[in-house]
This record gives C-alpha cells, structure tokens and sequence, in this order.
C-alpha cells in the first residue's frame, strides 16, 4: 500500500471530501486526486500537511 493508498482510506473513514481535505491542508484538490491516484510524488512538506488535516503522524526508525 502506497502512501496515496493510506491517505484516501483514512480520508474516506474521517468522511471527508478530497475537496474538504485539500481546505484542511492548504493543498489543491486536484493535487489530492494526483496523491490519492498515485500519479504524482509528493514534498515531504505537503505528506506533512497531509497527515496533519488527517490528525495522522509517522514515525520512521522506532525501536521497540
């Protein structure tokens, strides 16, 4: 599952809109649809902004 993959399941079970998501996130919706279809790569900073409107984080590296 890619990161595009993630973000439109948990968009979907937050019942938010793409359009709702982009607002939330300062990002365009066709920009979400591009994410969420993996037809383009996205800057660490919007992934950040992304996550962030989703009430999501990632955590790279943990040890447990």
């Amino acid at each position: 599952m890619n990161i595009g993959e993630i973000i439109k399941r948990e968009r979907l079970q937050q019942g938010m809109s793409q359009k709702e998501l982009a607002k939330a996130a300062g990002v365009t919706t066709r920009a979400i649809i591009y994410w969420e279809n993996g037809e383009r790569n996205m800057s660490v900073e919007n992934a950040d902004k992304i996550l962030r409107a989703l009430h999501m984080s990632v955590i790279i590296g943990q040890l447990i």
